[in-house]
């Protein structure tokens, strides 16, 4: 269960980055947000692989 809170935790972090990218930076550094949603991506795409081998 705690690989499943991880994923939805990874993909608040992404949306949040993306908020703030747009709101409080007003898009000056999306490609910097673009690199760290890709990286809380891969991390949340972990998540959700040992998620997945612990129901098998």
């Amino acid at each position: 269960m705690k690989y499943i809170k991880g994923l939805y935790v990874s993909l608040v972090l992404m949306m949040f980055v993306v908020l703030v990218n747009t709101t409080v930076f007003d898009d000056e550094y999306s490609g910097i947000a673009m690199f760290v949603c890709l990286g809380i991506f891969i991390l949340g795409t972990a998540f959700f692989i040992n998620a997945k081998q612990l129901k098998k």
